[in-house]
């Protein structure tokens, strides 16, 4: 395959790989503000929005690899040590220029994704800690009496709790 068309459909590859990482961060977005409003119809989505974005990029992702391969060969450079920022290196403009910034700025969209995702980790943490305290201190609240006979054994009588009867 010509050099030129290789390194057009790369260009495309990533251009492509960009605009979906952004439609990452919209649904990460969407995620987040779904945690928050506890919106469990939401979250479902947006892990199913997730989901077919990845089968995306793990397509995309395919067609890149198999194309740097390519291109790297082409060139007489290893595959393996070939990144965007060493092919830019080695071909000539305009398409060195355009690499170059293809992929700085699918570095920045997968930094902000990076970051989101970090976010709504931090997000879900403590929401699932929040929930454990709550289920500690509701457990906490019903649990049995312990009640010593003269025998010096210790039972546990029906659930009464501290506040609430066990059977509410």
């Amino acid at each position: 395959m010509k050099m030129d068309l290789m390194i057009n459909q790369l260009l495309r590859c990533l251009e492509r790989e960009s605009e979906l990482y952004r439609s990452m961060l919209t649904v990460i977005d969407k995620e987040s503000k779904a945690a928050v409003r506890l919106d469990l119809k939401g979250l479902t989505k947006a892990g199913e929005k997730k989901q077919n974005i990845f089968e995306k990029l793990r397509l995309v992702e395919e067609k890149r690899i198999r194309l740097v391969r390519e291109i790297a060969e082409a060139l007489g450079y290893p595959p393996r040590d070939c990144t965007i920022t060493t092919m830019s290196q080695l071909v000539g403009e305009p398409f060195a220029g355009r690499l170059s910034q293809a992929g700085a700025y699918l570095s920045t969209v997968l930094n902000a994704v990076k970051e989101a995702n970090h976010r709504n980790k931090q997000l879900f943490m403590h929401s699932l800690e929040l929930l454990r305290g709550s289920f500690n201190l509701l457990s906490d609240l019903t649990q049995s009496d312990m009640v010593y006979y003269r025998t010096g054994s210790v039972q546990r009588t029906y659930q009464t709790g501290k506040c609430v009867n066990g059977e509410i």
